[in-house]
């Protein structure tokens, strides 16, 4: 039993590997075998890898190993569903034989245990690998963003500069449109003019043809005709220079028209360029919008789940650290008070007790006071001194629960506080993004929608120009001609003139004159005809150019509207980018090995040995060497007659020394035997080695003092009782385990058992260091007691013996 604990890598432990390896994000996740890898090489216990399930079975049932371990095939799948709706923990299986040995058994399942929290450990560290990289692709996403977002107002920056050049091109269009409907208008009032002089015309030719048919027909009125002639040519005359002012207004008029219409579709071709790059921008700001709105609810989903989960561990890990203490505290507290209680009520029949004996015996008063002080101090100053070392653990340890809780209670606080900031910020961010997606969609369909009246405007500003292209070249054929038309009306009058004052002269042109007003009057008949067409084109272009005009204004005030739209956008996506390049700062998390160590074990024992016990047999050297010393002095008084004298003594007191000088020096013999053997052989190195000699020697002293008197007063019977004695001793002195962990009864008679101060003395001199001065004295007063029990037996029986008896021949046959 010396050292049991340094030879468990002997013992034989067999282990059956059925895992299969999976696959975890990338990564061939093979825990059974690392861990069957680990075993194998592994010190602590004497580990066989085995193949067969059968043969490990085989071996536990017939002692060849002490524990199976069994991995199961689904080991590593079980660790990948961390995530699942439904996890799976990792289940490792070990059958031991208690059988066998009931202590390998409780060796091999702490093995067990521990190799468990090893594969736990190995696990979260995983876990937290993987964690981590997630974490590194978020904060790189988010920096992809963050720079997107900054690509986006700078395209925002551009899209405003485009912006206002359109608007201020728009401006310039409804200016001109202005002028465009100032000149439409003007044309058509030269139009009604031109028409109404045209009519005018008509009807003066149809009153020259007229006269010149009356001319031809009817000579003898022709001197009345050419004086109406004369007439009608100046009325000719004048309406010929009505119609050649008009002419020219109308040919003014055109060109006007024809430059407003050039530059307005100038202006709309540019404009619907500058339309169709605006609305490609837009397109490509929407799509990138909506696939950054979408990353950042599913970081925001991911990190809620993780933190949900965190927080429940920590959560759990508390609950079951204030439940186990202060469960365990209370327990503790109550059965102190229940062992202060039944030492007072023990005390005070002890001292009961000793009151009798003593007035029994015939002592004298102050024997009696003496010895019952002696008694009731003994007890009361081990008793408190217990009670004290058990109330100062009790505080150490709940101070010890206080601060783990508030550890945790401060970390699970300061945690919870970085996660919900940066949930928040990535909540906000996502609804920042699906808030500008739909705002740039808007802005998307209200382009299109604008794209697509430009184009027709476009269109029609090209019919326009056209068409005011083929009016100015027809006026100015209309001014060129009028000149002609002016001449001719003038030689026209000069002719009739000529024709008034040379009657005679006229008649041999009246044919060719009738010839030439009948081709004038058709011609006149064509310009009325067409008259009312031009009249008509005049009002429809002047109805278009004040459509034009009210267009241009609201193209105007919408694209003024647009630029503050995009200055919004601009300013938002600077300030997304901004939000952006600030989360992926903070989730720039330069993980290490320490710290996936951190995770996967974020808390540690530091363990301080306050006394020196560095083997199995030192701890159990007190309980030992106080059962060695009990079985000496039975053995030694089954082999001596402590009763019979060799000679007649004089006295009891003599009687009794010369019996106690024989089994004192057997005591000193034995108490040097032990301690120099279990030194020799064993190494056992006591922290006070005079103070350990000297306990051997009063424990030894007391329990020849007791078993002595026993066999003294009852002969064969007090040799049994000493062996009861010894039974109750070995179960109630708490020598192997605390006597907490006995029944009631061994915890009742606990106190009042001789060997529970010599355990106690001895391990106070052999390993905690401490005074083992009160149990000396228990001891001292122990053997002090049962030595003058007996010095009052001998006394008594001195009475009852004569000198006679002790004669030579007599002391000769003796055997003692």
């Amino acid at each position: 039993m010396w050292d049991p604990y340094g030879e468990l890598n002997k013992l034989p432990v067999a282990v059956v590997n059925d895992d299969k390896s999976v696959d975890y994000h990338g990564t061939e996740l093979k825990v059974g075998h690392d861990l069957a890898k680990n075993l194998a090489k592994s010190k602590a216990m004497d580990f066989t890898i085995l193949k067969s399930s059968r043969t490990a079975s085989s071996g536990l049932k017939n002692g060849k190993y002490y524990m199976v371990i069994t991995i199961p095939k689904d080991f590593s799948k079980n660790a990948t569903t961390l995530l699942n709706k439904k996890p799976k923990k990792m289940v490792l299986n070990y059958e031991t034989s208690a059988g066998h040995n009931f202590t390998a058994s409780k060796m091999t399942a702490s093995a067990a245990q521990s190799a468990a929290q090893s594969v736990s450990e190995q696990v979260t560290k995983t876990y937290s690998k993987t964690m981590f990289a997630s974490i590194k692709q978020l904060s790189k996403g988010m920096k992809s963003a963050a720079d997107g977002s900054k690509k986006l107002a700078s395209g925002g920056n551009k899209v405003a500069d485009a912006n206002q050049q359109i608007t201020t091109g728009l401006n310039t269009l409804a200016t001109s449109s202005l002028s465009f409907t100032n000149g439409a208008n003007t044309l058509n009032q030269g139009l009604d003019q031109y028409i109404n002089g045209v009519n005018q015309v008509a009807s003066g030719s149809q009153t020259l043809t007229n006269g010149i048919d009356q001319l031809n027909t009817k000579s003898a009125t022709l001197a009345s005709g050419v004086s109406k002639l004369a007439a009608g040519s100046s009325s000719l005359s004048s309406g010929l220079d009505t119609y050649t002012n008009g002419v020219n207004s109308v040919n003014t008029a055109a060109n006007n028209l024809n430059s407003g219409a050039s530059a307005l579709n100038n202006g709309t071709a540019q404009l619907s360029s500058s339309s169709n790059t605006l609305n490609s921008g837009l397109g490509q700001l929407y799509t990138a919008s909506q696939s950054l709105t979408a990353n950042l609810q599913k970081v925001s989903a991911g990190l809620n789940g993780s933190t949900t989960q965190l927080n429940n561990s920590i959560a759990d890990l508390k609950s079951q650290l204030a439940n186990n203490n202060s469960t365990q505290a209370e327990t503790v507290k109550n059965d102190l008070a229940t062992l202060q209680t039944a030492a007072k009520q023990n005390n005070d029949s002890t001292t009961a007790q000793v009151s009798q004996v003593a007035d029994q015996q015939g002592l004298t008063a102050d024997q009696k006071s003496a010895i019952l002080a002696a008694v009731s101090n003994s007890n009361s100053s081990a008793l408190n001194k217990a009670a004290d070392a058990l109330s100062t653990d009790l505080s150490t340890m709940m101070s010890a629960q206080n601060n783990a809780g508030s550890a945790i209670d401060s970390f699970q606080t300061s945690l919870g506080n970085s996660q919900n900031e940066l949930a928040t910020t990535i909540a906000q961010l996502a609804g920042g993004s699906q808030q500008l997606t739909s705002q740039l969609g808007d802005a998307y369909n209200g382009m299109t929608q604008l794209n697509s009246g430009i184009s027709t405007l476009s269109s029609s500003t090209s019919q326009l120009a056209s068409g005011t292209n083929q009016l100015s070249s027809g006026t100015s054929q209309l001014a060129n001609n009028s000149t002609t038309l002016n001449n001719g009306a003038s030689q026209l009058n000069n002719g009739i003139n000529t024709m008034n004052s040379q009657m005679p002269s006229l008649t041999s042109g009246v044919n060719q004159l009738a010839t030439g007003a009948n081709t004038l009057n058709s011609g006149i008949s064509q310009l009325v005809a067409n008259g009312s067409q031009l009249t008509n084109g005049a009002s429809q272009l002047a109805n278009g150019a004040n459509q034009i005009a009210s267009g241009d204004d609201t193209l105007a005030n919408g694209s003024t509207q647009m630029g503050s739209g995009i200055t919004q956008i601009t300013n938002g996506n600077q300030t997304l980018a901004k939000q952006l390049a600030n989360g992926a700062k903070k989730s720039n998390i330069k993980a290490s090995n320490l710290t996936y160590d951190q995770i996967a074990k974020p808390t540690t024992t530091k363990h301080k040995e306050r006394d020196s016990a560095p083997n199995n047999g030192t701890g159990m050297a007190p309980y030992m060497m106080s059962v060695s010393l009990f079985v000496g002095a039975l053995a030694f008084n089954l082999m001596f007659d402590g009763y019979t004298p060799r000679k007649y003594p004089h006295s009891g007191f003599s009687w009794w020394a010369s019996k106690a000088s024989v089994t004192g020096l057997f005591v000193l013999a034995e108490s040097t035997a032990i301690f120099l053997l279990v030194s020799a052989i064993d190494g056992l190195d006591p922290v006070h080695p005079f103070a350990t000699f000297g306990m051997l020697f009063l424990t030894g002293l007391a329990f020849m003092a007791i078993v002595h008197w026993l066999n003294l007063v009852l002969g064969k019977v007090g040799s049994f009782f000493s062996m009861i004695l010894l039974v109750f001793q070995l179960g109630g002195s708490a020598g192997t385990y605390p006597i907490q962990l006995s029944n009631h009864f061994f915890n009742s008679i606990h106190p009042w058992l001789p060997m529970t101060y010599t355990v106690n003395g001895l391990r106070q001199s052999l390993m905690i260091g401490d005074s083992s001065l009160p149990d000396m004295t228990v001891l001292l007063i122990i053997a002090l007691v049962f030595s003058g029990l007996s010095i009052l037996f001998f006394i008594r029986r001195k009475t009852r013996i004569n000198e006679i008896d002790f004669t030579k021949e007599a002391a000769e046959h003796s055997i003692v």
